[in-house]
């Protein structure tokens, strides 16, 4: 048996809005609501996919832009190190532009790196001698960047045509390429100019000495590289939360600039990560704001399914609070009140009834059958609305007579059919039947 019941209620996020497009689309249609659903749950799905994988796609396309960048620059400063050891002009400058720049100035970058690459490879060609061809060769452009090994040994050679103690040319290589191991970075990774230009300086040293100390100096940028990379990380893991989190119709110029920290070629700074948080909180008031309404749908859609005649809800029931009255045909003056209160995310349920006739045992007992019958019911409702993401969880539950029926004035509920209006002698001929 049941009296009055109170519940706390959780709202499911996306369950609820899936919900919601469901029933009314079911409403549109006259389609049965598990096939409905389980249509827009795979449009759903399918969306989400779509997105992630235009995300991902982006997020290469920066990466790989930056990634050829980056091996195109290196190549080419070792192409001018080279050009200007065996005596001829060194490549002209190519200005990197900042980590935040878009594809378009990535690609016009990516372009005057090659070409001056190329300039240099052909007074190299022109050169014609084992050393450029051999050089030349060994940074020649290709799909990927230069292994270590190659670019050590190109130094190696650079320093047996410079006239060094040749003698020395594997050990100081040996020495560079223990230390350049350590750097934290992926196989398709080119590794960095200060690195390969201080690796350079080691074979190419003169003296053990000036070696050990450049070799001091390798470690020590090895170190803070790897920093470097770690916070690249981080911020990338932070970038893609954020992402997440953005509203679909955030604006293109910040989502860009989270999609840069994402592929890892620009830094995570406070200013972007302030614009994009207000935007979430923004966007989750927004989204509290739909599921409310979603819930207000999803509650009175829930009753009608269940076969309740039940009053239009009002889609601010759960922001701004009210109650809602609903009942079955054949209840007599019979009512369920819901009431919502927002502030303290309660629903409370209560068997009332319309005062119209004379209190007597009869109706009295009329109404302990009205709550059981309610009680009876109750389990249904709850279990379809935790499965449509409106979740309640009984926190206070009277049991049947405990507490008389609330008699209201009529006019707080909606009109009974004149042909279900009962008379006292009705309800009392039914009650002798019992």
């Amino acid at each position: 048996m049941s009296g009055p019941i109170t519940a706390g209620y959780f709202l499911v996020h996306g369950t609820l809005a899936l919900a919601a497009r469901a029933l009314a689309e079911c409403r549109a249609i006259k389609g049965e609501y598990r096939e409905v659903l389980a249509r827009v749950r795979a449009r759903e799905e399918s969306l989400a996919g779509q997105r992630v994988q235009q995300q991902a796609a982006r997020l290469e396309r920066i990466a790989a832009l930056h990634r050829d960048g980056a091996r195109e620059a290196a190549r080419l400063a070792r192409l001018s190190a080279l050009a200007t050891g065996l005596g001829l002009p060194a490549a002209r400058a190519v200005v990197a532009p900042a980590p935040t720049a878009d594809d378009a100035t990535m690609r016009a970058w990516l372009d005057a790196l090659r070409a001056a690459a190329h300039e240099v490879e052909a007074a190299l060609d022109q050169r014609n001698d084992a050393a450029a061809r051999d050089a030349r060769a060994a940074l020649a452009a290709g799909d990927k960047p230069a292994s270590l090994d190659d670019v050590l040994s190109t130094y190696a050679r650079e320093r047996a045509s410079a006239g060094l103690d040749p003698a020395q040319a594997e050990r100081l290589r040996s020495t560079a390429a223990r230390i350049l191991s350590r750097v934290q970075a992926n196989t398709d990774a080119t590794l960095p100019a200060a690195l390969a230009a201080l690796a350079r300086q080691i074979v190419m040293a003169p003296s053990v000495e000036r070696a050990e100390a450049l070799a001091t100096e390798l470690r020590a940028l090895v170190q803070r590289t790897n920093d470097a990379e770690t916070a690249r990380a981080r911020d990338a893991t932070a970038a893609r939360a954020l992402l997440d989190a953005l509203a679909e119709d955030a604006p293109t110029g910040l989502v860009a600039a989270l999609e840069r920290v994402a592929a890892r070629v620009a830094p995570l700074d406070d200013a972007l990560r302030h614009d994009a948080q207000a935007l979430i909180e923004a966007a989750a008031a927004d989204r509290e704001r739909a599921e409310q309404a979603a819930a207000a749908y999803v509650l009175e859609q829930s009753l009608r399914d269940l076969g309740y005649e039940v009053e239009d809800i009002e889609s601010t029931l759960f922001a701004d609070g009210g109650t809602v009255n609903f009942r079955r045909a054949g209840w007599d003056r019979y009512f369920v009140r819901l009431r919502v209160a927002p502030r303290e995310r309660t629903v409370n349920f209560n068997v009332v009834r319309a005062k119209g006739d004379e209190e007597s045992d009869a109706r009295r007992q009329l109404d302990a059958l009205a709550e059981d019958r309610w009680c009876a019911e109750f389990p249904a409702l709850l279990r379809t609305l935790e499965a449509r993401g409106l979740v309640l969880d009984v926190t206070r539950r009277l049991e049947a007579g405990e507490v008389p029926v609330q008699v209201v004035d009529p006019a707080t509920v909606p009109p009974i059919p004149s042909d279900e209006r009962p008379t006292e002698a009705d309800a009392t001929r039914r009650q002798q039947a019992r």
